[in-house]
């Protein structure tokens, strides 16, 4: 008995045991992954079962207030783990994004897939990032400045020197896209302006170049080269490079429309075609952006089909390529390098004139969110309010921790490198400009009002190392709330101990302005100028009517340069008129090469002529002593303000006809 009673206790033990594994096992199989993910966090701490919760309470406040549609795809260590679509992609016919299949422009997102087939190239031994550009694409295609050669890393850090370019980039008729082959060319160029690996400036056309080096080394098309080395393998089979796309019916059928902020929701805007494939002309969908990061962080090589055939050339990728000081935001290949928080973001934004994106990656902890919008301009939030809940909040609370303050005062305004310079557009920055006012406090703060944003609103930075600055405060400025950043800033010295520039670490550096190029001045002067010929017109037709009168009564007035006096302002008034006629038409006219305005120039240039042969009779008129003191103060306002307003066109390049 006690041997049976002994065998029976360990049966019954043993029948425990087999029970208790099996409820676990069953268990397991019963319950729902997510329960079991739940211990899977986001870089920012965010449970990852509460990713959709979080991102719905952020859309709810945006969809339909500051953008008509949004996609959203969210990666975690090589699975896609979230993806959902907002609003809708066609307001007219209400039809809702759909994160598969819905097909958004990406904009400058675009320069990724560009880099990154330059380091499948690289990998390959075709270029050398290093090398003279001109090597891979000819010494007789472009029209360069400075002696020091452009490289292709100076094409990857937006250092090589070129002006903004605003003119031709894009057509309304597809069937007008410029091929990569003819666009970059001295035609199209914008002028280099900067000594390569000086300053850094933004450049659409520098990713141009970088684009059409991988046609030329590759024997490709450049829009054939990344669906066959990029969206193929990856088996993004809805996105495509090419500009026009009409050629695709399934991108025709699923692409959402476009659209701008009105006085009362939004407006449908025309459709346009960019001529820039390689910076900004790339069409997508959400989950297919999901594949992408997935791949872009792929540093074992695990995918079937990986971006690299080496994970050290990704590895490589995401390495600073250019770094203003430890701590700031920094270039990385290509990408837009930042760290809140101990989080190193891979970043990049993108905008073209109909629809905005952005992705942001934190490799260390193989999370990537995706967010494509269809509202040009995005500024609400959209973009990075997901990225800082779930990622790494942006959050700065600096303080001053140099043991020396700084002796220089820093104080001034600054524009931005990337600006345009050589042609009349440059005139825009009158109206819209995109420069910093800095007002040193001379207790190692700074205070800094961006020009862009249209609050005006202040921003206060501590001096954290010499000459560096970072925020004080966690609210996002109007750079943050697009994508960019302004969490830091860098003063540089030149040789004489001022200060040369200021630089954000990746997208800009910011100028010192000097006092003749001054915006608010210059604004005063064109509506001082306006003001005076608008007055003068005025005057010259009152007194054409009362001496007509007069004559009629048979009374002689003696007027010296009467004629030259009353058509002097009118000369300038319709100069003013043709400058304006001239930047509309630009503005309803991008498509068109800025050579296509120079009849405006050459106008202003004959009316300027004419203003100086009409004043010269004025002048003679100081020494008559029959001319009243009142007429002689008219006169000498009416030629200094001549004077001003010919300089103010040289200035802003709307006499040299020549150069365009």
């Amino acid at each position: 008995m006690e041997i049976r009673r002994l065998i029976m206790k360990k049966t019954n033990r043993l029948v425990a045991f087999v029970t208790t594994v099996i409820t676990i096992f069953s268990c397991f199989f019963y319950f729902p992954m997510s329960t079991f993910a739940s211990a899977e966090v986001t870089p920012s701490g965010v449970d990852i079962s509460k990713i959709e919760t979080i991102v719905d309470d952020i859309m709810e406040g945006k969809i339909g207030v500051t953008v008509p549609g949004a996609a959203v795809s969210i990666v975690k260590d090589g699975r896609l783990i979230f993806s959902k679509g907002y609003g809708v992609a066609n307001i007219k016919e209400d039809i809702p994004v759909d994160p598969t299949s819905t097909v958004f422009e990406i904009g400058s997102v675009s320069k990724i897939f560009t880099w990154t087939a330059v380091m499948q190239l690289v990998e390959e031994g075709k270029i050398d990032l290093h090398t003279d550009i001109l090597e891979y694409i000819g010494y007789e295609r472009l029209n360069l400045v400075y002696d020091k050669p452009i490289t292709i890393l100076d094409l990857m850090n937006h250092t090589a020197g070129f002006e903004e370019n605003a003119s031709g980039m894009l057509t309304f008729d597809k069937e007008k896209v410029i091929p990569l082959e003819k666009w970059v060319s001295a035609k199209h160029q914008p002028k280099q302006i900067y000594e390569p690996g000086t300053v850094i400036a933004y450049s659409n056309f520098g990713t141009d170049i970088a684009g059409y080096i991988v046609e030329v080394k590759s024997g490709e098309l450049f829009e054939e080269y990344v669906k066959n080395h990029i969206f193929d393998p990856l088996h993004m089979q809805r996105s495509t490079a090419y500009a026009n796309y009409y050629h695709l019916p399934e991108f025709v059928e699923n692409k959402s429309k476009g659209y701008g902020r009105a006085s009362e929701g939004f407006e449908l805007l025309p459709e346009n075609f960019l001529n820039e494939a390689p910076a900004g002309a790339i069409t997508s969908t959400a989950e297919d952006m999901a594949k992408f990061m997935i791949a872009q962080m792929d540093y074992e090589g695990a995918l079937e089909n990986s971006l690299f055939n080496s994970p050290q050339t990704l590895k490589e990728m995401h390495t600073d390529s250019l770094s203003v000081t430890a701590g700031m935001p920094s270039n990385a290949h290509g990408f837009w390098m930042r760290q809140e928080n101990g989080v190193r973001l891979l970043e990049h934004g993108g905008n073209t004139t109909n629809f905005s994106a952005f992705l942001s990656l934190v490799p260390e902890e193989n999370f990537g969110v995706s967010v494509l919008t269809n509202v040009a301009g995005e500024s609400g939030g959209v973009r990075t309010e997901i990225v800082d809940k779930l990622s790494a909040q942006f959050s700065h609370q600096a303080t001053v921790t140099v043991p020396k303050r700084h002796t220089q005062n820093l104080s001034g305004t600054y524009y931005s490198g990337r600006m345009i310079h050589s042609n009349f557009l440059s005139s825009l920055y009158l109206v819209s400009g995109d420069s910093i006012v800095v007002k040193d406090m001379g207790n190692g703060e700074i205070e800094v009002r961006p020009s862009i944003d249209p609050n005006r609103e202040t921003l206060h930075f501590a001096e954290v190392a010499p000459l560096v600055f970072e925020r004080m405060d966690s609210n996002p400025s109007i750079l943050e709330r697009s994508g960019g950043s302004l969490a830091f800033l860098s003063f540089e010295l030149d040789e004489n101990g001022q200060v040369d520039k200021v630089r954000t670490g990746n997208i800009r550096d910011y100028l010192k302005m000097p006092l003749y190029k001054n915006i608010q001045l210059n604004q005063i002067a064109f509506v001082f100028c306006t003001i005076i010929f608008i007055t003068g017109s005025i005057a010259a037709l009152i007194s054409v009517i009362l001496l007509r009168k007069r004559k009629k009564q048979g009374i002689t007035l003696y007027i010296p340069a009467y004629k030259q006096t009353n058509l002097l302002p009118v000369i300038g008034l319709l100069c003013i008129i043709n400058m304006i006629v001239t930047i509309l038409r630009f503005m309803s006219a991008m498509s068109s090469p800025i050579g296509d305005f120079r009849i405006h120039l050459i106008i202003n240039a004959v009316f300027s002529i004419g203003m100086v042969i009409a004043a010269i009779p004025i002048l003679r008129s100081f020494r008559d002593k029959q001319v009243s003191g009142k007429r002689k103060i008219w006169n000498a306002i009416l030629i200094a303000t001549i004077c001003m307003f010919i300089v103010l066109m040289i200035q802003y390049r709307f006499l040299l006809f020549w150069t365009i």
